[in-house]
């Protein structure tokens, strides 16, 4: 019997031991973990399969991330560059989501829009209107696929812009 009580005696310690270094296992895995960064330039190509002779439209979306915060700005056109929009971006992040409210310049309209970044992909979907636009219509990506369009990281210092921030993207002061 007391053999018994020192088979299950070691098997306790073996399991405890065992959880113990799981634990410490997941913890700095966890730790080596880096939170998800929307900074960067994004972009999805927009073209006619049936007229390809046609110049491709896009979205490009320039996004900067200070904490949880996101700002941007965004430039647009449709396919054969028939119409042209800019506009502005302005969210928060939690994980690999950011709620972004983005503005057109062309008629006003602010759309709500959910940006989930899946490896390096950005998910873009619009799910709500917060302001109506003018009789104009917006040219703001609605359900789309995003890449990243540039890396500026692999660029010498020399050759890089000031590093953006939202107040320099937005031009207005910080409060």
């Amino acid at each position: 019997m007391s053999s018994r009580r020192l088979k299950v005696g070691a098997l306790a310690i073996l399991l405890a031991t065992s959880c113990t270094g799981l634990a410490g296992c997941a913890s700095s895995q966890a730790a080596r973990v880096e939170k998800p960064d929307f900074t960067g330039g994004w972009s999805v190509k927009w073209c006619d399969r049936t007229h390809p002779e046609l110049e491709c439209g896009g979205f490009d979306v320039t996004l900067v991330q200070e904490g949880d915060r996101v700002c941007g700005d965004f430039g647009s056109a449709l396919v054969n560059l028939r119409q042209t929009d800019e506009g502005s971006v302005v969210g928060t992040a939690v994980g690999n989501t950011a709620i972004l409210a983005v503005e057109s310049y062309r008629n006003g309209s602010i759309a709500l829009v959910r940006a989930t970044l899946k490896g390096s992909e950005l998910h873009w979907k619009e799910v709500d209107n917060i302001r109506r636009g003018g009789s104009d219509i917006a040219i703001i990506a609605t359900d789309d696929v995003l890449v990243k369009s540039r890396d500026t990281s692999s660029q010498p210092a020399e050759n890089q812009r000031e590093k953006a921030t939202c107040k320099s993207i937005l031009g207005r002061k910080e409060s």
